[in-house]
């Protein structure tokens, strides 16, 4: 299941180098960034791997140890999340699919670090 924070522009914009840019000063050199083009745009869409494994951190507590979520996670070998720069570049996407909680807490991260510094709206 796919979690959206999109991050909407109230006045200023960031150009698609320095979106990239701020990806890339967030991360700091811990996830890889891959440029991925979207069919009818030329707008960016980035693509992020995160090191390891995607985990559960209730695993080993025994009332929610053995749920479906922990077998669910199990099927995937990593961490991942997209930003994704509509084609009118009103908004970014800074989306999880299949994510775990710190892929979600690094996603949610980099949205709030576009909030605050281009004062934009955040939605999810």
């Amino acid at each position: 299941m796919a979690f959206d924070r999109f991050v909407r522009w109230q006045a200023k914009r960031p150009t698609d180098k320095e979106l990239r840019h701020l990806l890339e000063d967030y991360l700091g050199g811990m996830g890889k960034i891959k440029n991925k083009s979207q069919k009818k745009s030329k707008r960016p869409w980035f693509f992020v791997t995160l090191p390891g494994r995607p985990s559960f951190p209730f695993r080993r507590m025994p009332e929610i140890k053995g749920t479906s979520r922990e077998a669910y996670l199990k099927d995937f070998n990593e961490r991942w999340f997209e930003v994704y720069v509509d084609d009118k570049n009103k908004y970014v996407d800074v989306m999880t699919r299949q994510g775990d909680e710190l892929t979600g807490v690094i996603a949610q991260g980099f949205a709030e670090l576009l909030t605050r510094y281009f004062k934009a709206k955040l939605e999810v």
